[in-house]
């Protein structure tokens, strides 16, 4: 059977199979001079008639490999005018070399999309085969990148289409022979320091010789289970995600006490939120899921720290996702209360004091967090609102002996986070309330007391100002 006919044969069916490309399409064609994207360049060639389609060839230059890339650049140059094809060539320089082969794709897929919006076409058409899919497969089966990971590259996604990503390398290697394409060579694609290269010269051949031949095949099946495995856990994680996920201004907390679904959809759930703060899902991986795992094993307010510096901070019954690391110093910011103010705002809070002369102990709810009723006549005004500070101790409510604020907040279980949060009320000389946990021994009410003093804490609400004047 003629090679030629064979694989365009097999493309348009694969195109069509995929729905990849539609008549009149406008493809920008990824062009680097290898033997991949040649042969996609020259495919493409055969079909654009009966397709209609608009064609721009695009090279990028890394300077990489000194002389070795401008002669790359200078073979694209020639074949793309022998073949009558538009070529838009941009030198560019990497300078995060800590991770050539991710800088590099960000910076190709960068121009692509500038390319694509500049000259309005609609589609971007890359060389990728069946057997960068087998590799693919076992670099993120090597990082613990979970199902999402395994399904591999997907032949069409948004704007991106791989036409022959069902086509193996030795059947795009015969038929360039076959019809005696010429191909630049990439030196760097030798270079074992990279971790594709590793698999591609080294695994899959050993894996070819010592266990299964068809492996590169096997592969790509089971990339297609993977892909419905994890289409179905991603329809699944959103409808978790609206309900256990809030966004506050840069942060998103999850509410742990909610998430009670299956431990696969926390891996979900976590990298959607990690993907919102940086830009991208692709470097959340298992291990970061087994980090988060241990946090909320850990007793207290703990935090870890992920890639692209995103903290994960636990509060409570709340994972808190940020791009700062927390923050456990306490505000120095105070207000004066002097005696006859009503209201002060402190924050977003309002306090507010009132004074009872004679009521019966009986009458006062001494159970409702946001107030407290002690005796007037044991306080010295002004009384000052303020955050905790180093060194804070009183006498709980109850207790005979000083307590440190902190081991205060321990025993009681505040998180960390939480701590820097509590409100201190204190006379001219001592701490009189924690605002809603426990207010000092010294200043209860009791048969004796007379005079009382209630002092009340409200969180402001938004616009409410606004709604009661109108």
């Amino acid at each position: 059977m003629n090679n030629r006919k064979n694989l365009v044969t097999r493309l348009k069916q694969f195109i069509h199979h995929e729905n990849l490309i539609e008549q009149g399409d406008k493809l920008l064609i990824g062009v680097s001079g290898g033997i991949d994207s040649t042969v996609l360049l020259y495919l493409l060639k055969k079909i654009t008639a009966e397709f209609k389609l608009t064609t721009l060839a695009v090279h990028i230059n890394y300077n990489l490999r000194g002389d070795e890339s401008k002669e790359n650049e200078k073979f694209v140059k020639n074949l793309c005018y022998r073949w009558g094809i538009p070529l838009i060539v941009h030198n560019v320089s990497i300078t995060d070399e800590s991770n050539i082969e991710n800088a590099a794709r960000k910076i190709r897929y960068g121009i692509f999309r500038d390319l694509l919006r500049k000259y309005n076409f609609n589609k971007i058409v890359v060389g990728h085969n069946m057997n960068d899919q087998a590799e693919t497969f076992l670099m993120h089966l090597f990082r613990g990148s979970g199902f999402t990971g395994l399904k591999g590259m997907l032949p069409k996604v948004r704007d991106i289409i791989r036409p022959l990503l069902a086509f193996k390398r030795d059947e795009i290697a015969a038929f360039a022979k076959k019809n005696n394409i010429q191909f630049s060579h990439d030196s760097s694609n030798d270079d074992l320091g990279y971790d594709r290269n590793k698999i591609r010269h080294r695994i899959l051949p050993m894996i070819q010789e010592q266990f299964n031949p068809t492996v590169i095949n096997k592969i790509y099946d089971s990339s297609h289970i993977f892909q419905k495995t994890d289409m179905f856990l991603q329809a699944h994680s959103k409808d978790i995600f609206q309900d256990v996920v809030r966004q506050n201004d840069d942060e998103y907390v999850v509410l742990l006490d909610k998430l009670k679904q299956s431990e696969v959809l926390y891996f979900y759930v976590f990298r959607r939120i990690f993907g919102l703060l940086t830009g991208s899902e692709s470097d959340f991986y298992s291990a970061h899921l087994s980090e988060i795992y241990e946090l909320l094993r850990r007793p207290g307010g703990k935090f870890i720290h992920l890639p692209h510096n995103v903290f994960v901070v636990k509060s409570a019954n709340m994972l808190i996702f940020k791009m700062s690391p927390p923050d456990y110093a306490a505000s120095d910011y105070s207000r004066e209360i002097k005696r006859y103010a009503r209201q002060i705002l402190f924050d977003d809070y309002y306090i507010t004091q009132s004074e009872i002369k004679v009521m019966p102990i009986h009458g006062f709810n001494f159970h409702e967090n946001d107030t407290c009723y002690i005796d007037f006549d044991k306080v010295t005004f002004p009384l000052k609102a303020r955050y905790r500070k180093p060194g804070d101790s009183f006498f709980p409510l109850g207790m005979q002996n000083p307590k440190k604020l902190k081991k205060f907040f321990i025993d009681e279980k505040v998180p960390r986070l939480e701590r820097k949060k509590k409100i201190i009320i204190e006379d001219q000389n001592r701490i009189i309330w924690v605002a809603g946990m426990r207010i000092h021994e010294y200043v209860k009410v009791t048969s004796r007391t007379s005079h009382v003093l209630r002092i009340k804490i409200m969180k402001k609400l938004e616009g409410y100002r606004r709604a009661r004047r109108f």
